[in-house]
């Protein structure tokens, strides 16, 4: 996405992204400005506006880049795993994941970021409907429709994981994955 930024050009973003991270921890997103986020980042306006048009831009890039470091993240490149083993695994790193981000998902949550939550969710499915089509998982469970499947593991897996991030007393991560291990089906 940035092969074609010089080094300068991805510092910039990154010290832009960088501040408007710490920034959406601090306040809301609608009481923030493009001087506040300049500011921070240590960036005259001018610069800023070479980069992106507003702050909303700016938020979609940092949720972006976001969503590509969580299906990165989360997503278990082990081929070798069984489909429930699998689904485990990629619970067990997207708690992780979301765990350690979690007052910047929280605030992006509560910015109006909801439009970027569903392009993760669709992105997500989409990885995991071309997984649920290997052979591995059609064998497992023939009958099993993969986009339907896909849609309906993310989903409640972002729901969850939604509802984890709001709680003001979060459940341990072990206890999640105990009740999820219920609810996948020996696969």
């Amino acid at each position: 996405m940035e092969a074609h930024l010089d080094l300068r050009q991805r510092k910039t973003r990154r010290l832009l992204v960088e501040a408007l991270a710490q920034l959406l921890v601090e306040k809301p997103f609608q009481e923030l400005s493009v001087v506040d986020i300049c500011g921070r980042a240590m960036v005259h306006r001018t610069t800023f506006y070479a980069h992106f048009n507003d702050k909303q831009e700016l938020l979609r890039y940092l949720l972006e880049g976001l969503e590509r470091e969580c299906i990165a993240t989360c997503l278990p490149q082990d081929p070798e795993r069984t489909p429930r083993e699998y689904l485990m695994a990629a619970a067990r790193n997207a708690f992780t994941f979301f765990a350690s981000r979690r007052e910047l998902y929280r605030a992006c949550l509560n910015s109006g970021a909801d439009v970027q939550v569903h392009a993760l969710e669709d992105c997500a499915a989409q990885e995991l409907c071309r997984l649920f089509s290997e052979p591995r998982f059609r064998e497992a469970s023939p009958s099993m429709d993969p986009q339907v499947a896909a849609h309906f593991y993310t989903g409640a897996m972002l729901s969850l994981i939604r509802w984890w991030l709001s709680s003001s007393q979060p459940l341990p991560v072990d206890h999640l994955l105990a009740n999820l291990e219920q609810f996948i089906p020996i696969l």
